[in-house]
């Protein structure tokens, strides 16, 4: 009986997760906007988190427009990075308010939305808005530069038939 006791006991504390107390965080954050070279748009936010608690190795996601996201971590630098990507056609210029979250607050989003409630009012650790100022679909080259070039080309032609009538 008591052994059970402790086996139940471990269960629970093991089962507890961990919590980020009193969150701190820088962000960076970056999206592609040339449609010309790319088949999609990618957003990418890199972002440091400091605990109070010095918790380390913690699951982190975030949540752009209703998906979810689990963040990756870099074993070098020990920064958080989530990145997702939309076609072109759904990349005009926007801010994307990406929502962070724990583990327990990831929980209770889930329940949350499952039972239609307001989601905004989950506690999150924090909020990092990527603003992305839309994508270009034109040449990386202006056309001044191209007809510059034929012009040259031709002046070039011109000056090699001419000397070759002349010899």
């Amino acid at each position: 009986m008591i052994r059970e006791f402790i086996i139940m006991v471990s269960f629970v504390i093991g089962a507890e997760s961990i919590m980020c107390e009193s969150p701190n965080h820088s962000a960076v954050t970056f999206s592609t906007t040339d449609a010309f070279f790319h088949f999609s748009t990618t957003y990418i936010i890199e972002f440091n988190l400091q605990c109070a608690n010095n918790v380390k190795d913690m699951a982190v996601y975030g949540i752009v427009n209703g998906k979810i996201y689990q963040a990756a971590v870099s074993e070098e630098t020990s920064k958080h990075q989530i990145s997702w990507q939309l076609e072109h056609d759904d990349s005009a210029a926007q801010t994307f308010n990406v929502v962070i979250y724990d583990e327990d607050g990831l929980t209770a989003y889930r329940k949350t939305e499952r039972s239609h409630g307001d989601t905004s009012k989950v506690k999150s650790l924090f909020i990092v808005q990527l603003n992305h100022p839309g994508v270009s679909k034109s040449s990386p080259i202006a056309s001044e530069t191209v007809i510059t070039a034929f012009a040259l080309i031709a002046l070039y032609i011109g000056y090699h038939f001419k000397s070759q009538l002349m010899a």
